[in-house]
């Protein structure tokens, strides 16, 4: 099914919205699919409430629609247009999606052709029907109190990292821009200002998300014009930009306003005003591992366990079974995954118990090894003494890498057969649990990556309580492998084991719910290529 696009026009004067809100975004969440956009129609501002100013009323409602798109819109993108709250001249919004539908509140033949325009050829007219919500005190609605930055400001600041929008983000930002009337400065956090978040390796790149910025404020506002910055250390150019007005914080950053300001003073620059923006509870909280406000880091949380990047063909080997390769840095917690999917009826091949394997006296990776590295890596058992090998090869990349180009293709070759003997089996699913499966280059033997990755000072802790390693040695062997970053951007799935393991496995039957739901449509649609085949006629012969 195509997605729909709908555009709601909000038509019932200002000081009634907030009341009439569940009811609406109920009936206009009906008709759409996607993208619901919201405008507030000229009609809306007349009769204001005059114990409030208009920007706080305005403010209210848009906090208050994003505050319950959550639940009275679940699963669309809510984009609130601010050119009906700014704009003293009455015109239709512009939309970054065609509209496939344009919803209005009661019936008026004008306003329909006046909001025609924005409708995408084919597009329909839904008008809802009117309703007089009751509210607690009669016409004493209880309003917001109006605030001395309930103003227009020629520059306004605001910082954060923008990775995915969420409601959070939509709240603060549409405070900025209702605040605005000529330079929005956006500094987007980078660098040392994300090592300490959640699922850090998650968090698109800065690009990404200052092109994300950009669509999302000229989405909402096309009259700003939008300065977005990377900034490394918390102050940013509020440190030294003279040309700055007034800065949006939320609750748990407020502090740093006045931070801000002595540096200014210090420098002789014009003091800030500081707009609060009230945390949004976050309707959509799925576990008590998260965050009760909506945050980036639950949004990331969310994304365990779901396909991010959608699986590239791979021709080079049979489509039966379908082989995962799944992969992590020490301590991430990928062999508890891998058990985890064999509970679930995954095969799982332990390449680590493969090494040992081709490590076997009387084996050719055995011999090549002595070989290379001399009789004294040899046990009284004859056996490799892995100890004495690691000894020689612990402080010379050369011969690692030479350790590596013998010891690797062996294991591959091992891994190969056993995908054949579980084929044999008509197994459907293989787990291929391989610590360098990318480095080694197997997933060039897999179907999808599955990666494992945990927080760098739990990864310390887990690994000094297990292995008993220093802080010192387990930073050195972390710091050996594969980045958890990159990893995850050759990733398909990401697994985090940092939470309890309810929370894992929640993560993992996620994946394998999406896994084998993906396994059933390839083969109904392989079963319905043959049938097909085998009903059509013959060619006829020349």
């Amino acid at each position: 099914m195509c997605p729909v696009t709908g555009l709601l026009v909000l038509t019932q004067p200002a000081g009634s919205i907030v009341a009439r809100l569940p009811r609406v975004l109920r009936a206009a969440s009906q008709h759409v699919t996607k993208t619901l956009y919201i405008h507030l129609d000229p009609q809306a501002k007349t009769h204001l409430p005059e114990s409030i100013r208009p920007l706080t009323l305005y403010n209210h409602i848009i906090s208050s629609i994003y505050g319950r798109s959550g639940s009275l819109c679940h699963g669309l993108d809510v984009r609130v247009l601010l050119a009906g709250f700014k704009d003293s001249i009455p015109k239709p919004p512009r939309t970054r999606l065609p509209v496939d539908v344009l919803i209005l509140e009661g019936t008026g033949q004008e306003r329909e052709r006046h909001y025609s325009s924005c409708l995408a050829a084919g597009g329909q007219v839904v008008m809802l029907p009117e309703a007089q919500e009751k509210r607690e005190g009669g016409d004493n609605m209880i309003l917001p109190v109006s605030l001395s930055t309930d103003k227009v400001y020629p520059n306004v600041v605001l910082g954060g990292t923008f990775d995915r929008p969420h409601v959070g983000h939509l709240v603060m930002l549409s405070a900025a821009l209702l605040r605005c009337n000529g330079r929005l400065v956006c500094g987007m956090a980078d660098g040392p200002l994300l090592r300490k978040k959640t699922l850090t390796e998650l968090i698109r790149p800065l690009k990404e998300r200052m092109a994300g910025l950009a669509q999302l404020v000229e989405e909402l506002d096309p009259s700003v014009e939008l300065h977005a910055v990377p900034i490394e250390e918390p102050l940013g150019p509020t440190a030294w930009d003279p040309n700055m007005d007034m800065i949006v914080v939320s609750e748990e950053t407020k502090g740093g306003v006045a931070a801000i300001n002595r540096v200014r003073e210090e420098k002789g620059l014009p003091l800030l005003e500081g707009h609060v923006v009230t945390l949004v509870e976050d309707e959509e909280r799925q576990s008590s591992e998260e965050e009760t406000k909506a945050s980036s880091s639950s949004g990331r949380m969310r994304l365990l366990g779901t396909i991010l990047q959608e699986p590239t063909p791979n021709p080079a080997i049979p489509a039966q079974p379908c082989v995962i390769g799944l992969t992590g840095g020490s301590a991430s917690g990928k062999s508890s995954v891998a058990r985890r999917l064999a509970r679930l009826g995954a095969a799982v091949v332990d390449c680590d118990k493969l090494g040992h394997e081709a490590y076997l006296p009387e084996t050719a990776c055995h011999k090549a090894l002595v070989d290379a590295f001399g009789s004294e890596i040899v046990g009284e058992d004859g056996h490799i003494n892995r100890r004495a090998l690691a000894a020689r090869v612990f402080n010379s990349e050369a011969a690692r890498q030479q350790l590596n180009s013998i010891v690797w293709p062996e294991i591959e070759r091992l891994v190969e057969q056993r995908v054949a003997q579980l084929r044999a089996k008509e197994t459907s699913v293989v787990v291929l649990d391989a610590a360098v499966l990318l480095e080694a280059g197997w997933d060039r033997l897999c179907h999808q990556v599955w990666v494992c990755v945990l927080q760098r000072e739990e990864a310390v802790r887990r690994i000094t309580e297990r292995d008993g390693k220093t802080p010192e040695e387990a930073e050195r062997r972390l710091d050996s492998q594969m980045a958890q970053r990159q990893m995850v951007g050759r990733a398909n799935v990401v697994f985090c084991t940092q939470w309890a393991g309810e929370y894992t496995q929640k993560q993992v039957e996620r994946a394998w719910a999406a896994l084998t739901a993906h396994l059933a449509q390839s083969k109904a649609a392989a079963t319905t290529t043959t049938n097909q085949t085998a009903a059509a006629p013959p060619k006829a012969r020349v």
